[in-house]
C-alpha cells in the first residue's frame, strides 16, 4: 500500500515537472509529495521505510533551519535583505513579529494540555498559514536546486541579467560573476554567440547597467559587434520582456537562448520566463558565500510577491475555515 501510494505521488510529481519544468507549482508538488511519503513512511514498521522517514525528517529539519535564518535576517537586518530603493515598512515588520509571537504562543498552548479550554484554537489559522509558507519556502529551495542542476550547455544567444552598480558606474562582484560566467559559456561554443546585456539606470546610478556590462565585456576581449544592449529594464520581468524583443530580430530568432544570472536568482528568472512563454535554457553564475544568505532572503520575498493575490486568498480561506469550524 505504502509503495503504491509513493509511486503514484512520484509519478504525479514527474509528470507535473515535465509539463512545467520551470514553474513553482511543480516544485510545490515535489515538496508535498515528499512530505506525504515521509509522513506515511514514519508509520511503517519496515526498516527501509523507517530509514526513508529518518532521512526525510533530517532534510526537513535542515530546511526549517534555513527558513529560520531567512526569517531572522528579514526581521533583524532588513537593510541587508532589500535593495536600496525598496524598504520593509514598520507595519509589515511589526506584523511579522506579532505573527511569530502568536504562533509560538499557539504551540505553547497546544503543549500545555489546556488547549481546548483556551482561546488559542481560534488562532489555528496562524500555524496553518505558517505551514503553507513553509511549503513555499521548501519549494523555492527545490526550484533553486533544480535550476542549478539542469543547466544549459549550448547557446546561440546569451542573456545576462543586470544587477545594481557600485558607486554609480562600477561592476560589483555579483554582476561580474554573471558576466564572467557568460563569457566562459560563450567561448565554449563552436559557433558565434551574441550576448544580450540587460539593465536600465537606477536612481543612484550614473549610467545604465547595460552600458557598464558592455564596457566590462569589451575590456575582457569580447567583440562589441556581438553585444546587444537592453537599457530600459528595471526588474527581472522587464529584463526578460524587453530582451526578447532584441533577440527576436536575430537570425532564427536568436536560436538557442540561455539566461545567465546568479544561482540564487535563476529559478525565479526561469519561472518568469516560462510565464511569458519564452523558450530558453538557464545557466547559473556562482555567488560569494558571504552574500548568499541575504540574497536568498530577498529572493524568497520576491518569489512570494509573484502571486500575492493567491496568498491573500489562502489566508482569508484559512481564517474563514477556522471560524466556521467553531461556529458549526
Amino acid at each position: 500500500m505504502l509503495l503504491t501510494v509513493s509511486l503514484i505521488l512520484i509519478l504525479l510529481t514527474v509528470l507535473l515537472t515535465f509539463w512545467q519544468p520551470h514553474g513553482l507549482s511543480s516544485a510545490v508538488m515535489t515538496c508535498v509529495s515528499a512530505g506525504l511519503i515521509i509522513l506515511l513512511a514514519g508509520f511503517s514498521h519496515h526498516a527501509g521505510w523507517q530509514l526513508v522517514a529518518h532521512i526525510g525528517w533530517g532534510v526537513m529539519g535542515l530546511i526549517g533551519i534555513a527558513g529560520l535564518v531567512v526569517l531572522l535576517l528579514i526581521l533583524n537586518a532588513p537593510r541587508l535583505v532589500v535593495r536600496k530603493r525598496e524598504r520593509l515598512t514598520i507595519g509589515l515588520l511589526a506584523g511579522i513579529w506579532v505573527w511569530l509571537i502568536l504562533g509560538i504562543g499557539w504551540g505553547y498552548g497546544l503543549a500545555s494540555g489546556d488547549f481546548g479550554e483556551s482561546w488559542w484554537p481560534w488562532l489555528t489559522f496562524i500555524p496553518a498559514f505558517s505551514v503553507y509558507l513553509g511549503i513555499l519556502f521548501a519549494a523555492s529551495l527545490v526550484g533553486y536546486v533544480r535550476a542549478n542542476i539542469w543547466r544549459a550547455h549550448r547557446a546561440d544567444t546569451i542573456l545576462v541579467l543586470g544587477a545594481g552598480l557600485r558607486h554609480g558606474n562600477q561592476i560589483g562582484r555579483v554582476l561580474a560573476s554573471r558576466l564572467d560566467t557568460a563569457l566562459a559559456l560563450a567561448r565554449r561554443q563552436k559557433s558565434p554567440v551574441t550576448i544580450v546585456v540587460s539593465g536600465g539606470q537606477g536612481p543612484d546610478e550614473t549610467t545604465t547597467e547595460a552600458a557598464a556590462m558592455t564596457a566590462y565585456l569589451v575590456d575582457h576581449e569580447w567583440p562589441s559587434e556581438r553585444i546587444l544592449q537592453e537599457t530600459k529594464a528595471t526588474s527581472t520581468f522587464t529584463n526578460l520582456l524587453n530582451s526578447q524583443r532584441l533577440w527576436a530580430k536575430l537570425p532564427q530568432q536568436g536560436g538557442r537562448v540561455v539566461i545567465v544570472t546568479n544561482n540564487y536568482h535563476l529559478f525565479r528568472a526561469e519561472h518568469l520566463a516560462s510565464q511569458l512563454g519564452i523558450r530558453f535554457g538557464g545557466y547559473p553564475a556562482p555567488t560569494p558565500g558571504s552574500y548568499l544568505p541575504a540574497a536568498w532572503a530577498r529572493e524568497f520575498l520576491a518569489i512570494i510577491m509573484l502571486h500575492p493575490r493567491l496568498h491573500r486568498g489562502v489566508l482569508i480561506g484559512m481564517i474563514a475555515g477556522n471560524i466556521l469550524w467553531f461556529l458549526i
